[in-house]
């Protein structure tokens, strides 16, 4: 492999992993609001939790998760990564 080549698999390689970090902090920060409201809910009611916010929290965290973990398992176990996420 080239230098050149080489320099610009690095820089492919940089774009995508600042888009996934990208991604995963703009969920990280809607999954960060939705606990703060459910908190803030649950401090001036002081009633059980609403189960549409509860559900936004999970469906965001499971979110969160499955986009990291099909963006990063290849790195940290490849021989158990999902087809679509192997490295071509």
């Amino acid at each position: 492999m080239t230098n050149g080549l080489r320099d610009e698999r690095l820089l492919e390689l940089a774009e995508s992993n600042y888009v996934m970090l990208k991604q995963t902090y703009c969920t990280m920060r809607q999954l960060k609001e939705l606990a703060d409201r459910l908190h803030e809910r649950y401090l001036e009611q002081g009633t059980a939790l609403e189960m549409d916010t509860v559900s936004a929290l999970k469906l965001t965290a499971d979110g969160a998760f499955e986009e990291l973990e099909r963006y990063l398992r290849p790195e940290c176990d490849p021989d158990s990564a999902d087809d679509k996420a192997r490295a071509e």
